[in-house]
């Protein structure tokens, strides 16, 4: 009787993870404004008032669960999505780096921004999704070999690739998964914060707000707000 009630397969399924595109723009929007405070406390007030820095940890979970919720889509390998931003990333990653080295005050050209870990993320996915024992092995390499010189390092792609496992096909051990990446999060950012953004993507699914959607307005307004910051920096 009590394995009848407790049947595995039954607890495992949750019910599919559902956000309109409208409600994602508005996601969107948060993350973005999370991040623009983060790098304008790095720039202008050398990253010196906390509640700027932990208003800024919730921009990485919310761009790395977008990115996620797009690719998990049945149709996203067949409509040749995965190329089309993997490309995307890198140019734009590209364009932000001189005033992402400055932000950050490297010394060498790594770790490289958040664009290149998302980029990282894409080539696993697909590799996932083509499917096969050669492309499943590239993905591992694709892993170690990203982790060394991307932004977020091993933490942030995995938390892509977790958050992709548990949009994909909503399941008890995706989202412990997924839930269990916010720990390392946690961890480098050295607060909580992170977690701030499960309400925000639990709230998601249960509204429907009616926003238009701007193509690219993120590629761009990534490496734009950066050299912005960078030149208002310059006159503080």
């Amino acid at each position: 009787m009590l394995g009848k009630h407790l049947d595995w397969a039954t607890m495992n399924n949750l019910p599919p993870l559902k956000i309109s595109s409208g409600t994602m723009e508005v996601v969107k929007w948060i993350a973005l404004m999370s991040m623009t405070i983060d790098h304008a406390n790095r720039f202008l007030f050398a990253s010196s008032i906390p509640a700027l820095y932990c208003a800024g940890r919730l921009a990485m979970p919310l761009f790395a669960f977008i990115f996620a919720y797009n690719f998990a889509q049945p149709d996203a390998l067949s409509r040749g999505l995965h190329k089309r931003v993997l490309i995307r990333l890198i140019i734009f990653g590209i364009i932000a780096t001189p005033g992402y080295i400055a932000m950050r005050h490297l010394q060498y050209l790594w770790p490289l921004n958040i664009m290149f870990m998302l980029a990282v993320a894409t080539a696993i996915l697909y590799c996932f999704e083509v499917g096969g024992t050669r492309n499943r092995a590239f993905a591992l390499l694709i892993f170690l070999l990203g982790s060394l010189v991307v932004e977020y390092s091993w933490v942030g792609i995995f938390f892509c690739l977790s958050s992709w496992f548990y949009c994909r096909k909503s399941t008890l051990v995706g989202l412990l998964i997924w839930l269990f990446a916010y720990l390392f999060l946690d961890n480098i950012n050295g607060n909580n914060w992170a977690l701030a953004t499960l309400p925000l993507i639990f709230l998601a699914t249960q509204i429907n707000i009616k926003v238009p959607r701007i193509r690219y307005f993120f590629y761009v307004y990534y490496p734009l707000h950066i050299y912005i910051l960078y030149l208002l920096s310059r006159w503080v």
